[in-house]
Formats: structure tokens, sequence, C-alpha cells
């Protein structure tokens, strides 16, 4: 019998052109995507008084963020473990499991006065935004049983390079985005407003995605082999786990910051709104681990692969540069994102360092997909680490600076965490490669 990697071997090398056809859907699935979260802030930013109340959806969203990431990690997991429909289910259960290591912190935050406290002694808000953000927190509890089945459509239409059904799935987001806010408008203003919007858009998605990828499950053999131990699960996915963590923690860690700085609220709201706009136009970036986890099969892969990553990085980088063109720098801070002149002036210096930052997640999502391509997920754990103890090295030094610029903080932290992941993957790659004979031995 023709084991799993021998057949892998066997496979015709992935082309340059197969990767923009598999990548390209998801470029348009990632913008519309974080377009989604960078509405939601404009749409708060137009509402009276709007600094605490970004300050309030910024800081529910990041901890819910960090909060749900053993779950959102799960994608990941899955791309390298369905085989038939038996594993599809395990999945699942391995899902729930994942909610469990949590769980009880988010009832404890979102359901108890240690959430008031916790926002009030951690980001340094005021009652009345520390109230809000944790009834955010409540809130967002009900996005996680959506991402369950949603993780797992979407890993099965991956698999099958049906990418362009992942696309419709996040327009159909976005259209349900502003068919609630065309409700909501009006009715009432808070943070909270924010938060179901997003649920709800969130849910209608997943139900999208489960109906879009049944047709495939059928399709998958009723058993294939031996069923992966939930062991086996957890070995490969607590790496990724920690990497999803420190992915979606990074941000949380740079509002605990920012939150120390003589003006937290300002310093807090201008990161968030700096967030949602990277995370609209460096949104495919994000994407790229699971694209280069999905193509990659054997080592010749690793090398167009690698060249497709480079075609990225200088694409993206090209866009981070418009920024330094005022005309657009406050076309899309004012007229777009809606940002007061004050604010957009204050953002203005991060801006003009996004260049950097697209060519660090570039670099760190390509190690990091070959990584779990390869099933050597180990250094990720590290690397994860090193991701979270370098914003904090970063934000430490920029409470030595009284007047220390929140956005400029904030990127910098972005930066040097994506730089020191590559450098510590991008190691463990090379030893593979030279030492080891190669990833996939």
């Amino acid at each position: 019998m023709t084991s799993e990697s021998e057949y892998d071997n066997r496979r015709p090398t992935v082309t340059i052109k197969e990767s923009y056809r598999f990548f390209t859907p998801l470029i348009f699935m990632a913008e519309l995507h974080m377009l989604s979260h960078a509405i939601i802030s404009a749409f708060l930013a137009r509402m009276p008084n709007p600094e605490p109340i970004l300050a309030a959806y910024s800081i529910a969203f990041y901890l819910h963020a960090t909060l749900g990431s053993p779950v959102w990690a799960c994608q990941f997991v899955a791309i390298s473990f369905i085989k038939d429909r038996a594993s599809t289910i395990r999945l699942l259960i391995f899902s729930s499991q994942t909610f469990l290591l949590v769980a009880w912190f988010w009832a404890l935050i979102g359901l108890t006065p240690v959430g008031i406290t916790f926002f009030v002694e951690i980001f340094g808000t005021s009652i009345d935004v520390a109230r809000e953000a944790q009834l955010c927190i409540l809130i967002s509890t009900l996005i996680v049983p959506c991402v369950f089945f949603r993780s797992i459509a979407y890993a099965l239409l991956m698999l099958n390079r049906r990418t362009t059904l992942v696309t419709l799935g996040t327009l159909i987001r976005l259209f349900g985005l502003f068919a609630i806010l065309f409700v909501l408008q009006g009715q009432a203003t808070g943070a909270t407003i924010g938060m179901i919007a997003l649920t709800g858009c969130i849910a209608i998605e997943s139900i999208y995605a489960t109906l879009a990828a049944f047709k495939y499950y059928l399709q998958l053999p009723s058993k294939k082999g031996v069923l992966p131990r939930y062991i086996e699960l957890w070995r490969f996915g607590w790496p990724v786990i920690l990497m999803q963590t420190a992915e979606s923690g990074i941000a949380f860690t740079i509002s605990f910051f920012l939150g120390q700085l003589p003006r937290p609220e300002l310093a807090i709201a201008a990161f968030g709104v700096l967030d949602a706009m990277i995370r609209v136009l460096l949104g495919p970036l994000r994407n790229l681990t699971q694209a280069v986890q999905t193509l990659t099969k054997n080592e010749a892969d690793t090398k167009v692969i690698g060249i497709f990553t480079i075609h990225l990085g200088i694409i993206f980088s090209f866009i981070m540069l418009m920024f330094h063109i005022d005309i657009f720098r406050n076309y899309v801070s004012k007229d777009i994102m809606g940002l007061s002149s004050s604010l957009a002036s204050y953002i203005k210096p991060a801006l003009l360092l996004t260049p950097i930052l697209a060519l660090s997640m570039t670099t760190a999502a390509f190690t990091r997909g070959q990584l779990l391509a390869s099933r050597k997920t180990t250094a990720i754990a590290l690397a994860s680490i090193i991701r979270i103890v370098s914003v904090c090295l970063v934000g430490v030094g920029a409470l030595m600076f009284y007047n220390a610029n929140g956005a400029v903080v904030g990127i910098v932290a972005l930066i040097t965490a994506f730089s020191s992941e590559t450098i510590i993957l991008g190691g463990r790659v090379i030893y593979a490669v030279k030492v080891k004979g190669g990833l996939f031995n």
C-alpha cells in the first residue's frame, strides 16, 4: 500500500499559475473579511463621542480574538487531518474541546464583576467603557459555535481548491453586515452595536459555509485508514493554538501597554482604527499561511511557493508605500474611515512604517506555512512565545517616553513580532533542509 507521504512526493509540483489561482480568491476573501471589521469601526466612529465607544469595542474585540484563538486554530488542524467523514466528525469534536480551554475565563470576564475590574485595571479605562466592553465580550460568545462549523467547512473547500466558494462566503457575510447595520442605524449607540453586527454577519457566513462544503463532505469516504487519535490532534494542534493565540493576542497585548500611556483611550482608539485599516490592506497575508500549508506537499513545491511568496511581498509592500502620498493617505483616513483631522494626523507616522510591516508579515507567513505542511510544529510554539515577548519589550520601551505615539508603538510592536518569528521559524526550516535532508523527511 502506498503511504500518504509517498503519494505526496509523486504528486505534480505546484506551479506559480496554480498558486495565484488558489490564492487570488483568498485575497478578495481577506479584503472582504477585514473590510467588515473596518466598516464596523467606521460605523462606530460616526457616533457621538466616538473615542470611548471605539475604545470599548477595540478592547473587547481583541480580547474576544485572543480568547477564541484555540477555536480559530482548528482550521489549520483540519487542513492537515481531514481524510474522510470520520476524521471530519472527530475534528468537530476536537474544536469543542479547544473551547473548553478558555470557556471558564470567558464566563469570568463576561458575567462577573471581575470583568469590570479587569478592564479598568489592565487597560486604564473608565467604568462606563469597562461595562460596555464586558457586554461586548458576553455577546461575542455566540460567535464560537458558528466558527466550529465554519472552520471545518472552509478547510474542506480549501482542500478541494474551491477558494472561490470561500470568497463568496465572505461576500455574503459583508452583505449581511450591511443589512444588520442598516437595521441598527439610529436605533441605539455604543460598542455593543458593533459586536452584535459582527456576531450576526459571522453567523450568516457560517451557515453558508456549512451548506457549501456539505457536498464535499459527502464525497469523502466513510473511513480511510486509521482515524487520527485525539492525542495526535493535540500534539499537532497545541503549537498551532499558541500561534493563533499570539496572532490574536499581539493586538491585545499592545492595547494593554497603550492603556498605560498618558492618554490611554486616544492611544487605544487610534491603534484600533489603524489596525482595522491594516487588516483590510494586508489581510490577504494572513491567509498566506493556509495557502502555503495547503499547496506545499513536497520539497519541489517549497521552491515554487517561495518564489510566489516573494511576488506577494513586493506587491503588498508597494500597496503600503501608497500611504507616503498625502492625497491617498488623507482620502483613506478621513473620507473612507471618517476620522477627524486630529486623529488622522495622530496615525500618520505609523502609516508610513507599514511597508516594513508588509514584508515581515509575508516572510513569517511563508515559514509558518512550511512547518505546518511538514507537520513540524514545535518551533511554532517557541516563535509564538517570542512574538509576545517582543511586543512586551516594545511596550515597556514605549512607557519610557511620556509623549509616545500609540499608533507608532503599535506598528513597531507588530513589525518586531513578525520579524522575530521569521528568524526563529526560518532557522528551523534551514536546519531541516541543511541538516536533516529536507522538510518532508
